[in-house]
């Protein structure tokens, strides 16, 4: 209802209708433009087959503990060939 009372104000009252209609039009339009970026954020966390955020940083952290349970793997191999392989006692 408010809506229509500015619209008949912009009609009938002259400039300062016209300017209370364009503010709020101004104000809609920055509505919209927020609502729309926190859709976009929303979508972009939300997984899709890897093309998120959070796709890639689960990836991520998939790729470090195995990179970490491989570093783990290599000291034990190289702490049992140095116990097993003393080097040249002279």
């Amino acid at each position: 209802m408010e809506l229509v009372a500015i619209v008949a104000g912009a009609v009938l009252g002259g400039s300062g209708g016209v300017y209370a209609l364009v503010r709020l039009l101004r104000g809609a339009w920055r509505v919209n433009r927020r609502i729309v970026r926190i859709a976009d954020a929303v979508t972009e966390l939300s997984p899709n087959s890897g093309h998120s955020i959070k796709d890639q940083v689960t990836e991520t952290a998939r790729i470090a503990a195995r990179t970490e349970s491989d570093v783990k793997k290599l000291r034990r191999d190289l702490a049992d060939h140095i116990r097993n392989h003393p080097g040249r006692q002279e």
